[in-house]
């Protein structure tokens, strides 16, 4: 057996060596802004503080943690895992140690939250004066073009030094701060737009703009590009200082294929990942009744984080509608027996109020919400056919309306029913009790040792 696996002891014993990837974390009471965290903290008097860590940062929670009870008596809790994406305010996991406040760390959506919260961004190096020379250099502007300027959230802590340069090379240019006080009617990502008077003003303004983005290509550079009606759209990588234009044509066509995937679909499922905000229970609501109105099936799917054997387990749902923060990569995979699409999507498919043609697509669905703005009202549909772009088979909406109740009770059998026919169609059902017809036995001892040499397996 010795020849065929390692020592044990061997394996016990090994050293392994970790590569330092916080070097560039030389001073964490400054980048982490521990005294201004510990100010909020006091100042609202709260007793119970989760400390919410993407994974990359995890191995500097303990110094964090040590730094932070040097000026609080709060009792502070470490989040060494999230429920869905570390970009998002976990709440739920702040629930179970009844905290009265979560300080997040790192990359954020910006995505409102029902507790509150404190924002620790990241602070990326940047030399702002050659950064913004390289874009002077490269873009060439008609003389009545405007330019906005975005700029990844880790560097917030250089947005003053940004400002200055920038309104310098275009007096008449535009900013999206990065604002975290959720204050302002014009925001949209966490951001707004302002010019060198610090006038606000709304995302319709960037519709005869050019725009910039200072970052790496990413899931937050993306949602602008698509979202965000600009003239062009451009991006600035710090790293390879190299300018590119940015055209998603082939990823519309893609999303113009699911909304008709959509309209094929008989039953929908609600993909839940996210948890946090009054926001995302409205936007369940809003998507069963878009599924009723068009006589669809709908179900409320909770997985956790989702993977392809998770949702392998539901074959009778044809689509997955996800309810997820717009940073989400997941709406991009192709590992999926099933498409997964964003809650615009299914409203463009079923909702007949809306433009079927779009050239912008809406990834943030607080957006579509009552009294926001792309909020568009439920058309009644009638019973029909058309015909699908993709099977060419004729496609009917049945619309039913159970009014009493022997009728509400026959369809609930009846849903049931095709329940249990689906179960029984399925080659595995699952594991089976068999209750009464095992034989009892005594009980034995187990395995010990480790799996490369159990105590009872020969040497």
């Amino acid at each position: 057996m010795s020849n065929f696996t390692t020592d044990a002891q061997l394996c016990i014993e090994r050293e392994l060596e970790l590569p330092n990837i916080y070097n560039d974390f030389t001073d964490i009471n400054t980048q982490f802004h521990i005294s201004e965290t510990c100010k909020w903290i006091n100042e609202h008097n709260y007793t119970k503080v989760c400390l919410q860590f993407p994974d990359e940062l995890l191995g500097l929670s303990a110094s964090i943690y040590e730094e932070l009870k040097k000026e609080t008596t709060a009792d502070l809790y470490i989040l060494g895992d999230t429920s869905y994406a570390s970009c998002c305010v976990d709440a739920v996991a702040a629930l179970h140690v009844q905290s009265d406040a979560i300080i997040h760390y790192g990359h954020t959506c910006f995505s409102k939250s029902n507790i509150p919260v404190y924002l620790v961004l990241n602070e990326t190096p940047l030399d702002v004066a050659k950064t913004l020379n390289t874009l002077k250099q490269d873009i060439n502007l008609a003389s009545q073009t405007d330019i906005c300027l975005f700029y990844d959230c880790g560097f917030e802590h250089l947005k003053d030094e940004l400002a200055e340069h920038w309104f310098l090379l275009y007096p008449t240019g535009f900013i999206a701060y990065i604002d975290m006080k959720n204050e302002s009617n014009h925001k949209f990502f966490g951001r707004v737009v302002k010019n060198k008077d610090n006038e606000e003003f709304s995302s319709d303004k960037l519709k005869d703009c050019i725009c910039v983005y200072i970052g790496s290509r990413g899931q937050t550079f993306f949602n602008f590009s698509v979202s965000i009606p600009a003239q062009k759209w451009y991006i600035l990588d710090p790293t390879t200082n190299q300018i590119d234009i940015v055209n998603e044509t082939a990823w519309f066509k893609r999303r113009r294929h699911l909304v008709e995937k959509c309209k094929d679909a008989n039953v929908v499922g609600i993909l839940i990942c996210k948890l946090a905000g009054e926001e995302t229970k409205d936007i369940i609501t809003r998507m069963k009744q878009l599924c009723k109105a068009n006589g669809k099936k709908s179900y409320i799917v909770s997985v956790g984080k989702p993977n392809v054997p998770k949702l392998a387990n539901f074959p009778e749902i044809d689509i997955y509608v996800m309810i997820a923060c717009p940073e989400n990569d997941l709406y991009n995979s192709r590992d999926f027996y099933k498409p997964l699409v964003y809650p615009y999507e299914l409203e463009v498919a079923l909702n007949t109020n809306r433009d079927p043609y779009f050239t912008t697509h809406i990834t943030d669905y607080d957006q579509l919400l009552p009294g926001r703005k792309h909020y568009c009202d439920i058309n009644e549909v009638v019973e029909g056919t058309d015909v699908s772009l993709i099977t060419g088979k004729i496609r009917e909406t049945k619309l039913t309306n159970a009014t009493g109740s022997n009728e509400l009770a026959e369809k609930q059998n009846w849903e049931l029913e095709s329940i249990g026919q689906n179960l029984q169609n399925r080659s595995w059902k699952g594991l089976e009790q068999k209750l009464g017809e095992t034989e009892v036995k005594t009980v034995e001892q187990g395995r010990k040792g480790i799996p490369l040499q159990y105590n009872n397996e020969p040497e």
